[in-house]
């Protein structure tokens, strides 16, 4: 039915919507929003609070778009499209923190990977070469974005429309959540990631 499409979306906002980030650096005393980049998202904890707080803070924002995306594709791949959304838009456009979160990029790939493993192991080892070149997390989050699309489209099995489509809009929320970061490599300001 038509309205467990939105159940999936609301419940994956609601999850997504949990910022880790922030959590776990208040609890170290950090206030992420005043420190570093002033994002909330997994690249500011490890340049402020630490790498084992930023390891952690992945893996929870990962198991966050992961967990209800994963639920919810088991009974429909639209659903699970649903879920995808719902999920990154929630750890974007949090409500715990006035609607601005971090840029979505575990939460992304935590989602993608519940939904089509394969695309989204070939995106995270772009991501991996790219940071590995540039040690620039930004850099290797954009690449990653322009690459899933391409490499849905030829290893989708089968290949869905809508998820397509999806696919692309999840791209533009990366470019469009990486903003301030494509002015700061324009620039050549952007930090590295140590």
């Amino acid at each position: 039915m038509w309205y467990w499409y939105i159940v999936s979306f609301l419940v994956s906002y609601v999850l997504g919507s949990i910022p880790f980030g922030f959590i776990v650096g208040k609890i170290k005393g950090y206030d992420l929003r005043k420190e570093g980049s002033g994002n909330v998202g997994t690249t500011n904890v490890f340049r402020v609070v630490g790498k084992k707080e930023g390891i952690m803070v992945f893996i929870l924002d990962l198991l966050k778009g992961f967990i209800p995306v994963f639920y919810f594709a088991r009974f429909s791949p639209y659903m699970g499209i649903a879920a995808v959304l719902g999920a990154i838009m929630g750890h974007v456009t949090t409500p715990f923190l006035r609607f601005k979160g971090g840029k979505g990029i575990a939460t992304g790939f935590g989602s993608l990977l519940a939904l089509m493993m394969v695309p989204a192991l070939l995106i995270f080892a772009v991501w991996i070469i790219l940071l590995g070149i540039t040690r620039r997390v930004s850099v290797g989050s954009l690449g990653a974005a322009l690459a899933l699309p391409i490499f849905y489209y030829f290893i989708g099995d089968p290949v869905y429309i809508p998820i397509l489509i999806i696919t692309i809009l999840i791209t533009v929320i990366a470019f469009v959540s990486h903003r301030s970061n494509i002015k700061r490599l324009i620039k050549k300001k952007e930090p590295p990631i140590f």
